[in-house]
Protein backbone atom coordinates (compact mmCIF):
# COMPACT_ATOMS: atom_id res chain seq x y z
CA UNK A 1 0.00 0.00 0.00
CA UNK A 2 1.41 3.37 -1.00
CA UNK A 3 1.48 6.43 1.26
CA UNK A 4 1.25 10.15 0.42
CA UNK A 5 5.05 10.23 0.67
CA UNK A 6 5.54 7.35 -1.77
CA UNK A 7 7.55 8.13 -4.91
CA UNK A 8 5.30 9.16 -7.78
CA UNK A 9 5.85 8.04 -11.37
CA UNK A 10 4.18 9.50 -14.47
CA UNK A 11 4.24 7.74 -17.83
CA UNK A 12 3.67 9.24 -21.27
CA UNK A 13 3.01 6.65 -23.96
CA UNK A 14 1.26 4.07 -21.77
CA UNK A 15 -0.91 2.94 -24.69
CA UNK A 16 2.07 2.48 -27.01
CA UNK A 17 4.54 -0.29 -27.78
CA UNK A 18 7.41 0.82 -25.54
CA UNK A 19 5.43 2.68 -22.88
CA UNK A 20 2.83 -0.05 -22.49
CA UNK A 21 5.53 -2.66 -22.06
CA UNK A 22 7.35 -0.52 -19.48
CA UNK A 23 4.11 -0.08 -17.55
CA UNK A 24 3.44 -3.84 -17.54
CA UNK A 25 6.88 -4.53 -16.11
CA UNK A 26 6.35 -1.98 -13.32
CA UNK A 27 2.87 -3.09 -12.27
CA UNK A 28 3.86 -6.78 -12.34
CA UNK A 29 6.76 -6.14 -9.94
CA UNK A 30 6.54 -5.74 -6.14
CA UNK A 31 7.80 -2.18 -6.61
CA UNK A 32 4.24 -1.30 -7.68
CA UNK A 33 3.19 -1.55 -4.03
CA UNK A 34 5.69 1.13 -3.03
CA UNK A 35 5.06 3.78 -5.70
CA UNK A 36 2.12 5.72 -7.11
CA UNK A 37 1.83 5.33 -10.88
CA UNK A 38 -0.02 7.75 -13.17
CA UNK A 39 -0.38 7.72 -16.95
CA UNK A 40 -1.57 10.23 -19.52
CA UNK A 41 -4.14 8.80 -21.94
CA UNK A 42 -6.45 10.26 -24.57
CA UNK A 43 -9.56 8.09 -24.34
CA UNK A 44 -11.91 7.17 -21.48
CA UNK A 45 -11.82 3.43 -22.27
CA UNK A 46 -8.00 3.51 -21.97
CA UNK A 47 -8.35 5.28 -18.65
CA UNK A 48 -10.77 2.61 -17.43
CA UNK A 49 -8.43 -0.25 -18.35
CA UNK A 50 -5.45 1.38 -16.64
CA UNK A 51 -7.48 2.23 -13.54
CA UNK A 52 -8.40 -1.44 -13.18
CA UNK A 53 -4.66 -2.21 -13.28
CA UNK A 54 -3.97 0.14 -10.37
CA UNK A 55 -2.76 3.08 -12.46
CA UNK A 56 -4.11 6.60 -11.99
CA UNK A 57 -5.24 7.79 -15.45
CA UNK A 58 -4.98 11.43 -16.50
CA UNK A 59 -7.00 12.36 -19.57
CA UNK A 60 -5.33 14.80 -21.96
CA UNK A 61 -5.87 15.96 -25.53
CA UNK A 62 -2.53 15.09 -27.07
CA UNK A 63 1.20 15.82 -26.72
CA UNK A 64 0.53 19.51 -27.41
CA UNK A 65 -1.64 19.70 -24.28
CA UNK A 66 1.03 21.57 -22.35
CA UNK A 67 -1.05 22.47 -19.29
CA UNK A 68 -2.23 18.93 -18.52
CA UNK A 69 1.21 17.44 -19.03
CA UNK A 70 2.78 20.16 -16.89
CA UNK A 71 0.28 19.63 -14.06
CA UNK A 72 0.87 15.88 -14.16
CA UNK A 73 4.65 16.30 -14.02
CA UNK A 74 4.34 18.88 -11.22
CA UNK A 75 2.88 16.14 -9.03
CA UNK A 76 5.54 13.59 -9.93
CA UNK A 77 9.09 12.59 -8.94
CA UNK A 78 9.93 10.55 -12.05
CA UNK A 79 8.55 11.07 -15.56
CA UNK A 80 9.04 8.39 -18.21
CA UNK A 81 8.44 9.84 -21.68
CA UNK A 82 7.86 7.04 -24.16
CA UNK A 83 5.34 8.66 -26.49
CA UNK A 84 7.56 10.49 -28.99
CA UNK A 85 11.29 11.04 -29.48
CA UNK A 86 10.58 14.16 -31.56
CA UNK A 87 8.10 16.22 -29.53
CA UNK A 88 9.88 19.14 -27.86
CA UNK A 89 6.77 20.82 -26.39
CA UNK A 90 5.79 17.78 -24.34
CA UNK A 91 9.38 17.42 -23.11
CA UNK A 92 9.30 21.10 -22.08
CA UNK A 93 6.07 20.60 -20.15
CA UNK A 94 7.53 17.60 -18.32
CA UNK A 95 10.77 19.35 -17.43
CA UNK A 96 9.10 22.53 -16.21
CA UNK A 97 6.58 20.54 -14.17
CA UNK A 98 9.34 18.45 -12.60
CA UNK A 99 11.31 21.59 -11.81
CA UNK A 100 8.31 22.99 -9.93
CA UNK A 101 7.97 19.69 -8.04
CA UNK A 102 11.62 19.75 -7.02
CA UNK A 103 11.35 23.31 -5.71
CA UNK A 104 8.27 22.52 -3.64
CA UNK A 105 9.61 19.27 -2.14
CA UNK A 106 13.37 20.00 -2.04
CA UNK A 107 13.85 16.53 -3.53
CA UNK A 108 15.48 15.65 -6.86
CA UNK A 109 13.23 14.94 -9.83
CA UNK A 110 14.02 12.78 -12.84
CA UNK A 111 13.07 12.82 -16.52
CA UNK A 112 13.63 9.63 -18.55
CA UNK A 113 13.35 10.48 -22.24
CA UNK A 114 12.95 7.91 -25.01
CA UNK A 115 15.11 8.74 -28.02
CA UNK A 116 16.28 6.58 -30.95
CA UNK A 117 19.47 5.36 -32.58
CA UNK A 118 18.81 7.45 -35.68
CA UNK A 119 20.44 10.25 -33.71
CA UNK A 120 23.83 8.85 -34.79
CA UNK A 121 22.58 7.32 -38.06
CA UNK A 122 24.29 7.81 -41.41
CA UNK A 123 22.94 8.10 -44.97
CA UNK A 124 24.46 5.24 -47.04
CA UNK A 125 21.76 4.96 -49.71
CA UNK A 126 21.95 8.61 -50.77
CA UNK A 127 25.71 8.46 -50.08
CA UNK A 128 25.46 11.68 -48.04
CA UNK A 129 27.51 10.18 -45.22
CA UNK A 130 28.66 6.61 -44.64
CA UNK A 131 29.62 5.75 -41.08
CA UNK A 132 30.66 2.23 -40.05
CA UNK A 133 31.58 3.26 -36.51
CA UNK A 134 29.97 1.73 -33.42
CA UNK A 135 29.26 4.44 -30.86
CA UNK A 136 29.62 3.85 -27.11
CA UNK A 137 27.64 5.76 -24.51
CA UNK A 138 30.65 5.58 -22.18
CA UNK A 139 33.72 5.89 -24.39
CA UNK A 140 32.15 8.58 -26.61
CA UNK A 141 30.78 11.97 -25.60
CA UNK A 142 27.36 11.46 -27.17
CA UNK A 143 26.10 14.92 -26.29
CA UNK A 144 29.08 16.56 -28.01
CA UNK A 145 28.80 14.22 -31.01
CA UNK A 146 25.13 15.12 -31.45
CA UNK A 147 25.98 18.80 -31.28
CA UNK A 148 28.67 18.38 -33.92
CA UNK A 149 26.35 16.38 -36.18
CA UNK A 150 23.74 19.10 -35.82
CA UNK A 151 26.27 21.64 -37.11
CA UNK A 152 27.05 19.42 -40.10
CA UNK A 153 23.45 18.34 -40.75
CA UNK A 154 21.23 21.12 -39.35
CA UNK A 155 17.62 20.09 -38.97
CA UNK A 156 18.11 16.60 -40.37
CA UNK A 157 17.40 14.81 -37.09
CA UNK A 158 14.47 16.01 -34.95
CA UNK A 159 15.39 13.22 -32.51
CA UNK A 160 18.84 14.72 -32.04
CA UNK A 161 17.41 18.22 -31.64
CA UNK A 162 15.06 17.12 -28.86
CA UNK A 163 17.84 15.22 -27.08
CA UNK A 164 19.90 18.39 -26.98
CA UNK A 165 16.92 20.39 -25.74
CA UNK A 166 16.26 17.89 -22.94
CA UNK A 167 19.84 17.93 -21.67
CA UNK A 168 20.25 21.71 -21.79
CA UNK A 169 16.82 22.49 -20.32
CA UNK A 170 17.14 19.84 -17.61
CA UNK A 171 20.46 21.33 -16.51
CA UNK A 172 18.96 24.83 -16.49
CA UNK A 173 15.89 23.80 -14.47
CA UNK A 174 17.66 21.48 -12.05
CA UNK A 175 15.98 18.30 -13.32
CA UNK A 176 18.10 15.16 -13.70
CA UNK A 177 17.71 13.84 -17.25
CA UNK A 178 18.38 10.41 -18.73
CA UNK A 179 18.10 9.68 -22.44
CA UNK A 180 17.40 6.06 -23.38
CA UNK A 181 18.44 5.31 -26.97
CA UNK A 182 16.87 2.15 -28.44
CA UNK A 183 17.87 0.89 -31.92
CA UNK A 184 15.68 -1.51 -33.94
CA UNK A 185 13.22 -2.99 -31.44
CA UNK A 186 11.73 -6.45 -31.97
CA UNK A 187 9.42 -8.82 -30.15
CA UNK A 188 5.73 -8.46 -29.22
CA UNK A 189 4.87 -5.77 -26.70
CA UNK A 190 3.34 -6.64 -23.34
CA UNK A 191 1.09 -3.61 -22.89
CA UNK A 192 -2.69 -3.57 -22.88
CA UNK A 193 -3.15 -1.74 -26.17
CA UNK A 194 -0.53 -2.51 -28.85
CA UNK A 195 1.94 -5.29 -29.66
CA UNK A 196 4.01 -2.98 -31.86
CA UNK A 197 4.55 -2.39 -35.57
CA UNK A 198 8.19 -1.69 -36.45
CA UNK A 199 10.74 -1.90 -39.22
CA UNK A 200 10.43 -5.67 -39.63
CA UNK A 201 6.67 -5.37 -40.12
CA UNK A 202 7.21 -2.56 -42.62
CA UNK A 203 9.65 -4.63 -44.68
CA UNK A 204 7.43 -7.71 -44.58
CA UNK A 205 4.39 -5.68 -45.63
CA UNK A 206 6.28 -4.19 -48.57
CA UNK A 207 7.62 -7.61 -49.55
CA UNK A 208 4.19 -9.26 -49.54
CA UNK A 209 2.75 -6.38 -51.54
CA UNK A 210 5.47 -6.68 -54.18
CA UNK A 211 5.57 -10.49 -54.01
CA UNK A 212 9.31 -10.29 -53.45
CA UNK A 213 11.50 -9.65 -50.42
CA UNK A 214 12.81 -6.10 -50.72
CA UNK A 215 15.36 -3.79 -49.16
CA UNK A 216 16.16 -0.12 -49.69
CA UNK A 217 19.14 0.32 -51.99
CA UNK A 218 21.78 -2.36 -51.44
CA UNK A 219 20.67 -3.02 -47.87
CA UNK A 220 24.18 -2.26 -46.65
CA UNK A 221 23.06 -0.27 -43.60
CA UNK A 222 23.51 -2.01 -40.24
CA UNK A 223 21.37 -1.32 -37.19
CA UNK A 224 21.87 -2.53 -33.65
CA UNK A 225 18.84 -4.33 -32.25
CA UNK A 226 17.15 -4.98 -28.92
CA UNK A 227 14.25 -7.16 -27.78
CA UNK A 228 11.38 -5.23 -26.21
CA UNK A 229 11.66 -7.21 -22.95
CA UNK A 230 15.37 -6.45 -22.61
CA UNK A 231 14.61 -2.81 -23.35
CA UNK A 232 11.93 -2.57 -20.68
CA UNK A 233 14.30 -4.19 -18.20
CA UNK A 234 16.77 -1.38 -18.88
CA UNK A 235 14.05 1.19 -18.18
CA UNK A 236 13.05 -0.66 -15.02
CA UNK A 237 16.63 -0.78 -13.75
CA UNK A 238 16.97 2.93 -14.48
CA UNK A 239 13.74 3.74 -12.63
CA UNK A 240 14.87 1.73 -9.62
CA UNK A 241 18.21 3.55 -9.62
CA UNK A 242 16.53 6.97 -9.64
CA UNK A 243 14.34 5.95 -6.72
CA UNK A 244 17.35 4.81 -4.69
CA UNK A 245 19.23 8.11 -5.08
CA UNK A 246 21.24 9.71 -3.54
CA UNK A 247 22.69 6.39 -2.39
CA UNK A 248 23.36 5.26 -5.96
CA UNK A 249 25.52 7.51 -8.18
CA UNK A 250 23.81 7.76 -11.54
CA UNK A 251 25.10 9.61 -14.62
CA UNK A 252 22.61 12.19 -15.90
CA UNK A 253 22.53 15.25 -18.13
CA UNK A 254 25.34 15.33 -20.70
CA UNK A 255 26.58 11.98 -19.34
CA UNK A 256 23.10 10.54 -19.04
CA UNK A 257 22.80 8.74 -22.38
CA UNK A 258 21.83 5.08 -22.01
CA UNK A 259 22.11 3.06 -25.21
CA UNK A 260 20.13 -0.18 -25.48
CA UNK A 261 21.53 -2.84 -27.81
CA UNK A 262 22.37 -6.52 -28.04
CA UNK A 263 23.74 -7.45 -31.46
CA UNK A 264 23.23 -5.96 -34.91
CA UNK A 265 21.70 -6.84 -38.29
CA UNK A 266 21.95 -5.45 -41.81
CA UNK A 267 18.85 -4.61 -43.80
CA UNK A 268 20.05 -7.09 -46.40
CA UNK A 269 20.12 -10.01 -43.96
CA UNK A 270 16.63 -9.06 -42.77
CA UNK A 271 15.39 -9.10 -46.38
CA UNK A 272 17.11 -12.44 -46.94
CA UNK A 273 15.32 -13.97 -43.97
CA UNK A 274 11.98 -12.59 -45.17
CA UNK A 275 12.63 -14.11 -48.59
CA UNK A 276 13.62 -17.46 -47.10
CA UNK A 277 10.53 -17.72 -44.88
CA UNK A 278 8.19 -16.35 -47.53
CA UNK A 279 9.38 -18.91 -50.08
CA UNK A 280 9.19 -21.77 -47.57
CA UNK A 281 5.57 -21.09 -46.57
CA UNK A 282 4.48 -20.34 -50.13
CA UNK A 283 3.85 -16.63 -49.66
CA UNK A 284 6.58 -15.67 -52.15
CA UNK A 285 7.44 -17.43 -55.40
CA UNK A 286 11.16 -16.97 -54.87
CA UNK A 287 13.60 -16.15 -52.07
CA UNK A 288 15.36 -13.70 -54.38
CA UNK A 289 15.72 -10.17 -52.98
CA UNK A 290 14.70 -7.01 -54.80
CA UNK A 291 15.64 -3.39 -54.21
CA UNK A 292 13.58 -0.23 -53.86
CA UNK A 293 14.69 3.35 -54.36
CA UNK A 294 14.43 6.04 -51.71
CA UNK A 295 11.53 7.56 -53.67
CA UNK A 296 9.74 4.21 -53.61
CA UNK A 297 10.48 3.79 -49.90
CA UNK A 298 9.11 7.25 -49.14
CA UNK A 299 5.82 6.39 -50.82
CA UNK A 300 5.68 2.79 -49.60
CA UNK A 301 6.21 3.61 -45.93
CA UNK A 302 4.38 6.94 -45.87
CA UNK A 303 7.26 9.19 -44.86
CA UNK A 304 7.35 12.91 -45.52
CA UNK A 305 10.73 12.81 -47.25
CA UNK A 306 13.28 10.47 -48.75
CA UNK A 307 15.57 11.46 -45.91
CA UNK A 308 13.10 10.18 -43.32
CA UNK A 309 12.65 6.90 -45.17
CA UNK A 310 16.38 6.38 -45.45
CA UNK A 311 16.87 7.09 -41.76
CA UNK A 312 14.40 4.39 -40.70
CA UNK A 313 14.90 1.56 -43.21
CA UNK A 314 18.18 2.25 -44.99
CA UNK A 315 20.70 3.85 -42.67
CA UNK A 316 23.30 2.47 -40.28
CA UNK A 317 23.03 3.02 -36.54
CA UNK A 318 25.48 0.98 -34.51
CA UNK A 319 25.54 1.50 -30.75
CA UNK A 320 27.18 -0.22 -27.79
CA UNK A 321 25.17 -0.24 -24.55
CA UNK A 322 28.06 0.10 -22.12
CA UNK A 323 26.60 2.48 -19.52
CA UNK A 324 23.54 0.38 -18.69
CA UNK A 325 25.72 -2.69 -18.25
CA UNK A 326 28.27 -0.90 -16.09
CA UNK A 327 26.01 1.36 -14.01
CA UNK A 328 22.68 -0.49 -13.90
CA UNK A 329 23.87 -4.09 -14.02
CA UNK A 330 21.73 -4.61 -17.13
CA UNK A 331 22.11 -7.98 -18.88
CA UNK A 332 20.13 -8.40 -22.13
CA UNK A 333 19.18 -12.01 -22.79
CA UNK A 334 17.63 -12.18 -26.27
CA UNK A 335 19.80 -12.04 -29.38
CA UNK A 336 20.06 -13.25 -32.97
CA UNK A 337 18.05 -16.47 -32.65
CA UNK A 338 15.11 -14.59 -31.14
CA UNK A 339 15.45 -11.89 -33.80
CA UNK A 340 15.27 -14.42 -36.65
CA UNK A 341 12.31 -16.11 -34.94
CA UNK A 342 10.59 -12.73 -34.81
CA UNK A 343 11.01 -12.24 -38.56
CA UNK A 344 9.51 -15.68 -39.19
CA UNK A 345 6.60 -15.01 -36.83
CA UNK A 346 5.85 -11.67 -38.50
CA UNK A 347 5.95 -13.15 -42.02
CA UNK A 348 3.61 -15.98 -41.03
CA UNK A 349 1.26 -13.68 -39.12
CA UNK A 350 1.01 -11.07 -41.87
CA UNK A 351 0.42 -13.76 -44.48
CA UNK A 352 -2.51 -15.07 -42.45
CA UNK A 353 -3.95 -11.56 -42.25
CA UNK A 354 -3.91 -11.34 -46.05
CA UNK A 355 -5.76 -14.66 -46.48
Amino acid sequence: MTSPQSPRILLLGATGYIGGSILTQIINHPIADTVTISALVRKPYQASILKDAGVIPILFKDLDDYETIYEGAKDTDVVIAAASARHERSAKACLEGLSSRSKSTSRPTHYIHTSGASTIGDWPVSDSRVDSRTYSDVKDDVFAIEKEFEKEEPGWSPVRTVNQFVVVTGEKLGVRTYIVVPPLIFGPGTGSFTLGFGQIHMMVQASLKRQQAVMVGKGSGVWSRIHILDLTTLYFNLIQATLSLPNTPLPSGEKGYYFASHGAQSWKTIAEKIGEVGKRIGALESSEIGSMSLSDAKEEFGYGSKRDAEGVVGSSARISADRAREVLGWKPERGESEFLEEIEDVVVSMCKQED
